[in-house]
């Protein structure tokens, strides 16, 4: 494909999808080098820019399309997060036995089993062809991408971008503010009314470990009126009923250390404790509860797709499900089922290898995932063979549509493969992002060579 060929004749902006518009930003980026350099040279915070490495344009999607996706992504999650009551009378040990998660784990994850998280989290998909596949909830506070609005920002700043958003009417949703608003909600029944005193905590050491995306986040919700303060389990005091960091006390804690930190750590298993009896005093708000690991954990999409539940599923649940939902499996010995036929799922996972993909139950960024077509034979029989029983599913491939940029330097068309995040919450669709592999030889999405950028929405259509 040439770019030459990329045009947009007599249409209107009323008319244009997406993909119109993607095609005529193509061949502008190729004829106007100050547009296909425009992420360089918008004035993105350096605290953003310290913490992400970015793709050179943005990507684009209808409005109702997203719009749409929102509320199926949405309802999927609801499913999931009745996953316990309807699957298991409620019994969250049973739940937490049948998707991997130990004794220990368990106990940690229930300790607030009867606070739900909030209803509203980061959906990553991928889109092949017209339909997008769920990979993955995220329904943790580390919600990675929400400061993507400072992109959005200063490209809308940015010229020729501006004229170019102008003209084909294109807009994005501030997921931040979406945040802000949401985060000083949660904190109203502990803060009064008062401007709240929020904290992001992690385990001792993640902090640092991670200063560059808490400062871009820090940056980001500056701008809403929230002063996002940083700190770690053991620098946290209680006293006089409430829980202190640096003297202050807190209205609301960001919870950005997990539950696999606190499995050797006596000291944050303490801190926890503390935060948790703060909490259940209605002095102290935990954003969000622990009980988030027991729909973030990607083997609850293993009981969604397994046929022996979907009688527990309405018709249109079953539709969804089927729609959105690559074939996925606990890693575990005995038989099931692909499409109709009975198979025994550890012979098929070695025979259909290249069809395969292994996953950690928890994890980000590609850690710890595994595609059965970019791995040697005997690799991949070892490996399924040390991890059945263990936290791990195994999903059908979904080869992710590619998109197209224009190279800065070079003018030329190279190909991405873009993995789309999407928030959710009550109201649907509440903004996205878009993370792209731009190394030729590996289709997953989040290890080296991955790059973020904004996702800007066609209002045509």
């Amino acid at each position: 494909m040439t770019v030459e060929n990329m045009t947009v004749e007599n249409m209107t902006v009323e008319n244009m999808t997406a993909e119109h518009v993607t095609s005529e930003y193509l061949r502008r980026c190729h004829a106007d080098e100050r547009l296909r350099s425009v992420m360089l040279t918008s004035h993105i915070p350096a605290s953003f820019q310290n913490a992400h490495e970015l793709l050179c344009r943005p990507l684009f999607a209808d409005r109702k399309a997203m719009d749409a996706l929102g509320s199926d992504v949405k309802s999927m999650f609801d499913i999931i997060i009745s996953l316990p009551e309807r699957l298991f009378d409620g019994d969250l040990g049973s739940y937490c036995s049948a998707i991997g998660i130990d004794e220990q784990r368990t106990a940690l994850i229930s300790r607030l089993r009867n606070v739900e998280p909030p209803r509203s989290g980061r959906a990553d998909l991928y889109r092949d062809g017209s339909a997008f596949k769920l990979l993955e909830f995220n329904v943790n506070t580390g919600l990675g991408g929400a400061d993507m609005v400072e992109v959005h920002r200063a490209l809308m700043a940015a010229e020729p971008f501006a004229g170019f958003a102008r003209e084909f009417n294109l807009d994005y949703t501030d997921t931040m503010a979406a945040r802000a608003d949401l985060l000083r909600d949660a904190a109203a029944t502990v803060s009064g009314g008062r401007e709240p005193v929020i904290a992001a905590i992690e385990a001792d050491g993640g902090i640092s470990a991670w200063v560059n995306g808490f400062r871009s986040i820090q940056h980001s919700m500056a701008r809403y009126g929230i002063q996002l303060v940083l700190g770690e389990l053991g620098q946290l005091k209680q006293k006089n009923g409430r829980v202190y960091l640096d003297g202050e006390p807190l209205d609301l804690i960001l919870r950005y250390f997990m539950v696999d930190q606190l499995i050797d750590d006596a000291s944050g298993q303490a801190a926890y404790e503390m935060i948790c009896r703060v909490h259940e005093q209605g002095k102290l708000v935990l954003h969000t509860p622990p009980t988030s690991h027991l729909f973030n954990d990607k083997a609850a999409l293993a009981l969604l797709s397994d046929r022996r539940y979907r009688n527990s599923f309405s018709g249109a649940e079953q539709e969804l499900i089927d729609r959105m939902l690559p074939w996925t499996r606990l890693l575990r010995e005995g038989w099931t089922r692909f499409n109709d036929e009975r198979v025994d799922l550890m012979s098929f996972s070695i025979e259909h290898q290249q069809e395969l993909i292994l996953k950690p139950g928890a994890g980000f960024a590609g850690n710890g995932v595994v595609a059965g077509w970019e791995t040697e034979r005997r690799e991949w029989v070892n490996l399924l063979r040390r991890s059945a029983g263990g936290p791990f599913i195994i999903q059908h491939r979904v080869d992710p549509t590619p998109e197209l940029i224009v190279d800065p330097d070079s003018g030329r068309l190279e190909h991405i493969l873009p993995a789309w995040g999407v928030f959710f919450s009550e109201n649907g669709y509440d903004g996205g992002f878009v993370r792209a592999a731009t190394n030729p030889k590996t289709s997953i999405t989040g290890g080296p060579g991955t790059r973020r950028t904004g996702l800007f929405t066609c209002n045509g259509q």
